[in-house]
């Protein structure tokens, strides 16, 4: 087998190296990991902002809190999101469909988050409560970085001057399939999205009636 990363550096790697490496892709193969990035990409400030004019009379004071007011602030259907980072290895296959050529790895970033004009809000004034569910989370971009694409060739026939093109899309493929099965990541993101919106919420309830409690789910 042969391990290069690109066309570019067709170097052989130390034998530790060439270990650590086949254990990582087969991890990566059976599997595929993620992680998330420290940053919400979500106007938060603007819905603070319309939050508090909702919420607010024509002269600055406090007036009750509304299903009608709460959703006027989640009318600009803005898209609360999070880029995350997904590592994989894919299988390029022979013509016989069964024998691999190669293995390629590869860095992929994923934004999954919800709909802000999809929210489900229900105020229960007796139990002093607002229920707010989220609707199901939305991979709205997948793409795959060309610059990380890492080989394992098993067939020397592969090693071709157009290798990275075929790779990268089958790459792009790939990722959209694992995105179809992924959970871990799914959950992720819906407890980031129930943490955008019970701080966006939250501190103007509580400014009109610290009495009330709120669910987001």
């Amino acid at each position: 087998m042969i391990f290069y990363k690109n066309n570019s550096d067709k170097t052989e790697k130390p034998r530790k190296g060439r270990i650590f490496l086949f254990v990582l892709c087969a991890a990566l193969i059976a599997f595929g990991i993620w992680s998330a990035k420290n940053t919400i990409l979500h106007k938060k400030d603007s819905l603070k902002e319309n939050l508090s004019q909702a919420v607010t009379g024509e002269e600055g004071k406090v007036t009750t809190i509304t299903k009608a007011s709460l959703e006027k602030v989640f009318e600009i259907n803005e898209l609360s999101t999070a880029d995350y980072i997904y590592n994989a290895v894919a299988r390029a296959y022979g013509e016989d469909g069964a024998s691999v050529k190669y293995y390629v790895a590869y860095e992929g970033k994923v934004k999954a988050g919800i709909d802000f004009g999809k929210l489900d809000i229900s105020i229960h004034e007796e139990e002093k409560h607002i229920t707010i569910k989220l609707p199901h989370i939305e991979f709205q971009e997948q793409t795959v970085d060309p610059g990380t694409l890492k080989y394992i060739f098993k067939d020397r026939d592969s090693q071709r001057e157009d290798i990275h093109q075929e790779a990268f899309e089958l790459c792009e493929k790939d990722l959209k399939e694992r995105l179809l099965q992924e959970k871990d990541l799914k959950e992720q993101a819906k407890k980031n999205a129930q943490a955008v919106v019970q701080g966006l919420v939250e501190p103007w309830v509580k400014q009109i009636d610290s009495a009330y409690s709120i669910t987001v789910e």
